[in-house]
C-alpha cells in the first residue's frame, strides 16, 4: 500500500484512541487493521504538531514523573520488541 490514502476520520479516530484511550500504537494498527508504521508516524505527527511530546506537568511531583517516564519506557521497549519480532517474521519470509 505505498502512499494509500486514508481517511482523514479514520485517522483521528485512530490518533484519538491512542492519545487519549490509553491504547498502545501496536494494539490500535491490530484493531484497525493497519500498518503499524502508519499508525507510529500519524501519531509522531500529531504529538509534534500539538506539542505533547512527553511534557512534563509543572505540578507533578519527582516521583510522578518518575512512575510516568518508567511507564512510557515499558510501552515503548514493548512497541520495540513486537517491531524486532515482526522484522524477524518478514525478513524469514524472504529466503
Amino acid at each position: 500500500m505505498a502512499n494509500a490514502k486514508y481517511d482523514p476520520e479514520l485517522k483521528k479516530e485512530v490518533i484519538d484512541a491512542i492519545v487519549n484511550g490509553g491504547r498502545s500504537s501496536a494494539q490500535a494498527a491490530r484493531d484497525y487493521e493497519l500498518p503499524v508504521t502508519v499508525v507510529y508516524t500519524w501519531v509522531r505527527a500529531h504529538k509534534l504538531k500539538n506539542d505533547l511530546a512527553v511534557i512534563p506537568n509543572q505540578s507533578e511531583s519527582l516521583e510522578q514523573e518518575n512512575k510516568r517516564l518508567k511507564k512510557e519506557l515499558a510501552q515503548a521497549k514493548m512497541e520495540r520488541d513486537i517491531l524486532k519480532k515482526a522484522t524477524a517474521y518478514f525478513a524469514s519470509l524472504d529466503k
